[in-house]
């Protein structure tokens, strides 16, 4: 059985977090010390985030959406950043990367079993719909396996 949040967890939060370590030290000179510390992590974790060793279960670079999304919670981390502020943009981080589509492909490598193909948790037909940011026409974008109703 799938449980999209499980899955996330594993594979979409790790991707996210390398996105932003790596925009932290390229873009901000940020140490790997202070990246871990305001990721939550190890500094051994960073490292291997920066070098693609972690945090490569799902390919999110591609989308530029995801891309703005990890400019934006790095500039957070920048500063001083409220620990509840964070913890929101990663949930709505989550919940967007999830609406696009992104996660499909890991769902169905998890559970082969799983049916993929009628499956629209991700798409606004949860708990968390109202959460949803991005545009209504991005919601599936990335999808690669054909929804059938």
């Amino acid at each position: 059985m799938i449980i999209p949040c499980e899955v996330a967890s594993k594979s979409v939060i790790p991707a996210l977090r390398a996105m932003i370590a790596r925009e932290l030290i390229e873009g901000y000179g940020m140490k790997q010390e202070l990246v871990a510390e305001r990721l939550g992590v190890t500094q051994a974790a960073v490292s291997k985030y920066r070098h693609q060793v972690r945090g490569e279960a799902i390919d999110l670079e591609n989308a530029g959406e995801v891309r703005q999304i990890s400019r934006d919670i790095a500039s957070t981390l920048v500063g001083d950043p409220n620990p509840l502020d964070v913890s929101r943009k990663f949930c709505q981080a989550c919940t967007d990367i999830r609406a696009l589509g992104l996660m499909c492909e890991t769902c169905r490598r998890v559970d082969p079993s799983w049916d993929v193909e009628h499956c629209t948790i991700c798409f606004g037909h949860h708990s968390c719909a109202e959460t949803v940011s991005i545009e209504a026409s991005s919601i599936a974008k990335y999808r690669k396996i054909p929804i059938h109703q």
